[in-house]
């Protein structure tokens, strides 16, 4: 038991943001006013946190080496699910179940600069280390997702349906 616990990376410098942001994120999701399904809300949370996942953990990590997250580089924490496969689903359930076409890039603007903040601010507390990566080079990925992929992502689950 000792182990787990000590595998889930408790005492990484800063791990109370991820750990903070993915609760007060979990906890919106639950009290917002829906205009997504639940079963939207599920396909949506899986996706986003598996493509998150095999971006950041595997290309990310393992592959350009450009950024670590907590303690011990090469051990997946607490911290690096939730950085990884639980905010990032969070914003996008949340971009989705907001989204007005009429203002859909005051939206892609909203939550670029909302994702772009908490990874800065992951950097700023010393929970994100990085190794040749710059914060900024994620915006014109956060702006492709917010503003194609993910209305795509909700055409696509909604035409299945």
């Amino acid at each position: 038991m000792g182990n787990f616990i000590q595998n889930l990376d408790l005492s990484a410098k800063g791990i109370w943001f991820p750990i903070t942001l993915g609760i007060i994120s979990l906890i919106y999701i639950f009290f917002m006013p829906k205009r997504l399904t639940w079963g939207e809300i599920y396909l949506t949370f899986g996706t986003i946190g598996y493509v998150a996942l095999i971006i950041d953990m595997f290309f990310m990590l393992n592959y350009f080496d450009v950024f670590d997250l907590g303690r011990k580089p090469m051990q997946e924490g607490i911290g690096d699910l939730l950085s990884y496969g639980v905010i990032p689903s969070c914003y996008a359930v949340i971009f989705l179940n907001h989204l007005n076409q009429e203002k859909k890039w005051i939206y892609v603007i909203l939550f670029t600069l909302l994702s772009s903040l908490s990874e800065w601010m992951l950097v700023q507390i010393g929970y994100m280390k990085l190794k040749g990566w710059q914060t900024w080079w994620s915006i014109p990925v956060f702006i492709i997702v917010f503003g194609f992929w993910l209305p795509w992502h909700l055409k696509l689950i909604r035409k299945e349906a």
